[in-house]
């Protein structure tokens, strides 16, 4: 699959191939989330537990492949917006970035002692920074687009909504952790999701 970028930023084939390796890589991450904590309820606890400490439970491996998965769903996502929205390159980098980031997260593992628990959480913190960068830098270069600009608007209030997401975790405590964290995480994934949809669509 080849990338090069147009000049006016018009979608084609691969484009709408990038969505849909992006719709694949997020769909396998929802599933893994949604299933593991019913598979393993009396391992996991998901209102204190992050979303991080279903690799340590039983089946976890699928855990470690979500992350892969969807890193790499967000490099593609990343690479089709590169060359759909016209005049993006910050954006798409930074995104880029983000998934290289969250693949890493499956092999430093949360809860582990040492270098690996420290390197996952620092991971963590600023794939959840850059991820709202994003948004905002879509937001931006959206507008920019005639065929994106109907979704600047939407992206501009998920990004608002999910920096009050984000600003939920330390208010409510570590009591409900696993609560806070899932929705912040939801605002952005859902928004990740929807970005692929429309490039896919298009």
């Amino acid at each position: 699959m080849v990338y090069e970028r147009r000049g006016t930023g018009s979608p084609d084939g691969n484009t709408r191939r990038a969505g849909t390796l992006a719709l694949g890589g997020f769909a396998f991450w929802v599933a893994v989330v949604v299933a593991l904590p019913v598979l393993t309820p009396d391992a996991y606890d998901g209102v204190e537990q992050s979303i991080s400490a279903l690799a340590l439970v039983r089946f976890g491996e699928f855990m470690d492949a979500a992350f892969l998965a969807f890193g790499l769903g967000s490099v593609a996502l990343a690479l089709g917006l590169y060359r759909s929205v016209d005049g993006a390159m910050l954006a798409p980098l930074l995104l880029a970035l983000c998934g290289l980031l969250w693949t890493s997260l499956g092999f430093f593992k949360t809860g582990s002692s040492g270098v690996g628990a420290a390197v996952h959480g620092a991971v963590a913190t600023t794939s959840f920074l850059l991820i709202l960068i994003v948004m905002f830098l879509f937001a931006r270069s959206f507008r920019g687009d005639e065929r994106w600009r109907s979704f600047a608007t939407p992206t501009a209030a998920w990004a608002v909504v999910a920096v009050g997401a984000l600003f939920s975790i330390p208010v409510l405590g570590e009591e409900v952790f696993g609560v806070s964290e899932r929705l912040f995480v939801a605002v952005f994934v859902s928004w990740l999701i929807l970005t692929a949809i429309r490039l896919r669509g298009m």
